[in-house]
C-alpha cells in the first residue's frame, strides 16, 4: 500500500505543473469566454449579461453570413479539388525519373514561405498594374485585364486558388509518405495476377492509403475553416465583405468594433461547427479504413 501511495503521490507531483498551466491558460479562459459570449462587453467597461442576444445577432449579421459562406466554399473546394490533385501529384512524384527530387522540392517550396510574405507578393502581382495584367496585355488579352483583388466576383476565387497553390505541396508530401510505406511486394504480386494501372490503385493503393486520407482531409478541413492570413493581408475582407472568412470576421468584430462579447459568441459557434464537421469526417473516413 505504501508503494502504491508513493507512486500515486509521485504521479500527482509530476502531473501538477502541467495541470496547473493547462487550467490557468486553457481551461479557465475557455470557460470565461463562454460567459463573455452571453454578454455585451467592450473590454473596458464591465460585461453586461444579455442572454442569447449575441447568438441571435449572428444569424442576422449579413457580414457573418457572408463570411460563413466563404469559409464553407473554401473548405469544400479543398476537399473536392485540392485533395484529389494532391493525391495525383503524389502518385506522379512517386514514380522513378531523374528530376523527381527537384520537382518534390519545387512543389513543397510554397509551404515554407510565410503566408504573410505570400500575401504581400501575390498582392503586388495581382493588383491592377501588376504582373498578371501586364502579361495579359502583352498577349493581346486586354479584355481580360481587371482588378483581381478589387472585383467582387474574382477576389475570393483568387484567394481560394492561392491557398491551394500553397497547400497542394504540403498535402502531396503527406500522401507521398503514405505511398512509400506501401510494400512493393503487393504491386509485384498483383502484376503477376494481371492487375496494373488503375486496378492496382483501386484495390491496393487507395485502401492502404485511407489512414493518410483521413489525416489530410482533417488538416484540409481545419485549415479551410480557420483561414485568416491571406484575406487579412491581401484585402482585409474587401471589397465589402466579399473575401471575409469567419476568423477574419471574428477578428474585426473584436479588435475593429470592440464588440468582444459578440466576437466570442461567433468564435464559439465556429468551434462547435468545426467539431461537428471534423467528427463526421473522422467517423466516415475511419469507417472506410476498417472496411478497406
Amino acid at each position: 500500500m505504501n508503494m502504491n501511495r508513493k507512486g500515486l503521490l509521485a504521479g500527482i507531483a509530476f502531473a501538477a505543473p502541467a495541470t496547473i498551466l493547462f487550467s490557468v491558460f486553457v481551461a479557465y479562459p475557455f470557460l470565461q469566454s463562454i460567459y463573455y459570449s452571453f454578454t455585451q462587453w467592450d473590454s473596458i467597461r464591465p460585461p453586461v449579461y444579455t442572454g442569447l442576444e449575441n447568438y441571435k445577432e449572428l444569424f442576422k449579421d449579413s457580414k457573418m453570413i457572408q463570411a460563413f459562406n466563404n469559409t464553407l466554399k473554401m473548405t469544400i473546394f479543398g476537399i473536392v479539388v485540392q485533395n484529389p490533385l494532391a493525391l495525383l501529384l503524389a502518385v506522379l512524384l512517386n514514380r522513378k525519373f531523374r528530376t523527381k527530387a527537384f520537382l518534390r522540392t519545387v512543389f513543397y517550396m510554397p509551404v515554407v514561405v510565410s503566408l504573410v510574405v505570400t500575401s504581400v507578393v501575390w498582392g503586388n502581382i495581382l493588383q491592377y498594374d501588376g504582373l498578371v495584367n501586364y502579361l495579359l496585355t502583352q498577349l493581346g488579352l486586354e479584355s481580360a485585364v481587371m482588378d483581381w483583388l478589387g472585383n467582387i466576383n474574382t477576389v475570393f476565387p483568387t484567394i481560394i486558388l492561392l491557398t491551394q497553390w500553397q497547400a497542394l505541396g504540403y498535402c502531396a508530401v503527406i500522401y507521398l509518405a503514405g505511398l512509400q510505406s506501401i510494400p512493393q511486394e503487393l504491386y509485384e504480386a498483383s502484376t503477376i495476377d494481371g492487375a496494373s494501372g488503375f486496378r492496382q490503385f483501386r484495390y491496393i493503393t487507395f485502401p492502404l492509403l485511407m489512414p493518410v486520407v483521413t489525416i489530410v482531409l482533417f488538416l484540409t478541413i481545419v485549415g479551410g475553416l480557420k483561414l485568416f492570413d491571406l484575406p487579412y493581408v491581401m484585402t482585409n475582407g474587401g471589397p465589402g465583405s466579399a473575401s471575409y472568412t469567419m476568423t477574419l470576421a471574428i477578428y474585426v468584430a473584436a479588435f475593429g468594433n470592440n464588440t468582444y462579447g459578440y466576437a466570442t459568441a461567433a468564435g464559439i459557434v465556429l468551434m462547435i461547427f468545426i467539431m461537428i464537421v471534423t467528427f463526421l469526417q473522422l467517423h466516415f473516413t475511419r469507417k472506410q479504413e476498417v472496411e478497406a
